[in-house]
């Protein structure tokens, strides 16, 4: 909980900025160039691509919180 001060402006401010962000600028002209039904698939390009970037982080942010529970713990298995 001591952390939440630090961590709650950063995840703000990566949410805020994200949606500046978009996908391939060259699939989200051509998508936008087709009819509406098709057109509207630029905004699942988008989503696909900031999901892609961001299960990296969340994965290896997930090991290193279950490392550093183990070690708080002394319930890592000796090697």
């Amino acid at each position: 909980m001591r952390h939440v001060g630090r961590v709650l402006p950063v995840l703000v401010l990566v949410l805020g900025l994200s949606a500046n962000l978009s996908a391939c600028p060259n699939c989200k002209e051509a998508v936008a160039a087709q009819p509406s039904e098709v057109a509207n698939m630029k905004n699942g390009y988008n989503w696909s691509v900031l999901f892609m970037m961001g299960m990296p982080f969340t994965l290896l942010g997930t090991g290193a919180l279950m490392i550093a529970r183990g070690v708080k713990r002394g319930t890592l298995p000796e090697f």
